[in-house]
């Protein structure tokens, strides 16, 4: 890569703190490092960048600047290492004033670097920047910004993030304000003599009338700021009043028996289904899902098949005969799979022929004393 590059970026940086120094004698130089994403239709990959940077104030907003890039990319194809430096000369515009100052950036880059063929090629871009500087009582500064640069040359646009050192040239820190003392002067005492107080009638202050508070209920809450008269005195109450609830779970569960081999419910189940019904028909907004089950004669598809003929026969007389929504009725056969007793013996394998359901619910409840 030619060093004419780094050489123009450095004379371009001391003309310009040369040119401006006389009116604004403070400067900052940067030293740091940033990344570069660079588009996907160059032939080259991303890369970590050694930057160095000074930047000449001109007012209080406004500063020229000139950064200095170099780094080594690898090619896509070849795999080589390239050369590649860059010089961006620009403008900074500071946001706001104080120790920490968001700013944003635009200039103008030059871009030179190594084909993968060995030949040298240079291009031209513009480049937006936004960062914030942090100044400490030392003068160093801490820098961090992000930028884009589009390609005046090519159609890629690259992207990048710069994180940099710097120290502030010529920046007095404010000294500690001293505050004079100010002088006392002894002011001569005049004492007057002072008549007596007259003795003033001792006023006896009225009756206090002491105060009924009525509780009309006993809860223990006066009526003026009672909520919820007349609760039941065997209630607890809160500060205002009220009843306090308790969030309680109730439930039920209902277990049906089938023969082997058959899915027809026998009407002396309906004792045990109906119970489940008039339970959510108490708490409206209860689901039940009803399990089917089998035991292990026969293959794992005809039981299955058989487990869910079970539970879709539950589910009928709960739609049908009890008029439960069918929204609210779910069935699943599970087959063999969740025995409760051992498919050896003629009693457990009974035990496993069976429809269940477990359908629970919130209720409130106020607390007793």
């Amino acid at each position: 890569m030619k060093k004419n590059l780094l050489l123009a970026g450095v004379l371009a940086a001391g003309v310009s703190t040369a040119t401006v120094a006389d009116e604004y004698p403070n400067f900052e130089a940067f030293l740091g490092g940033a990344f570069y994403h660079h588009d996907d239709d160059r032939s080259f990959d991303d890369a970590f960048s050694l930057e160095g940077g000074i930047e000449l104030p001109v007012n209080e907003v406004m500063s020229l600047e000139a950064w200095l890039s170099a780094y080594e990319v690898e090619g896509k194809y070849s795999g080589a290492e390239l050369d590649a430096e860059r010089i961006n000369p620009g403008l900074l515009f500071h946001l706001k004033r104080g120790d920490v100052r968001p700013f944003i950036s635009a200039g103008f880059s030059h871009l030179e670097y190594e084909t993968e063929g060995g030949d040298d090629h240079s291009e031209s871009l513009i480049n937006l920047g936004v960062g914030v500087k942090k100044y400490y009582d030392s003068n160093l500064i801490l820098r961090a910004e992000v930028l884009a640069m589009n390609s005046l040359d090519n159609e890629v646009l690259d992207v990048g993030a710069r994180l940099a050192v710097g120290y502030a040239f010529g920046r007095d820190v404010a000294p500690a304000m001293m505050v004079e003392a100010p002088v006392i002067t002894p002011v001569k005492q005049v004492v007057q003599k002072q008549e007596p107080a007259p003795v003033k009638e001792e006023v006896k202050p009225a009756p206090v009338q002491k105060v009924v508070i009525k509780d009309s209920d006993k809860d223990g809450v006066a009526d003026n700021i009672d909520k919820c008269a007349g609760t039941n005195a065997a209630f607890k109450v809160d500060a205002s009043g009220c009843p306090v609830m308790l969030t309680e779970t109730v439930s039920i569960q209902m277990d049906v028996k089938f023969p082997s081999n058959s899915s027809i419910l026998s009407k002396d189940n309906y004792p045990e289904i109906e119970k489940v019904a008039e339970f959510m028909q108490q708490f409206e907004k209860t689901v039940v899902t009803v399990e089917g089950h089998s035991d292990d004669r026969g293959n794992d598809a005809y039981n299955k098949a058989l487990s869910q003929r079970r539970a879709d026969s539950v589910s009928k007389v709960l739609t049908d005969k009890f008029g439960l929504p069918a929204a609210r009725v779910k069935s699943v056969g599970f087959g063999e799979e969740q025995p409760i007793a051992d498919n050896a013996t003629s009693e457990g394998r009974a035990a496993n022929r069976r429809v269940v359901a477990v359908v629970e619910s919130s209720i409130k409840k106020a607390a007793t004393k």
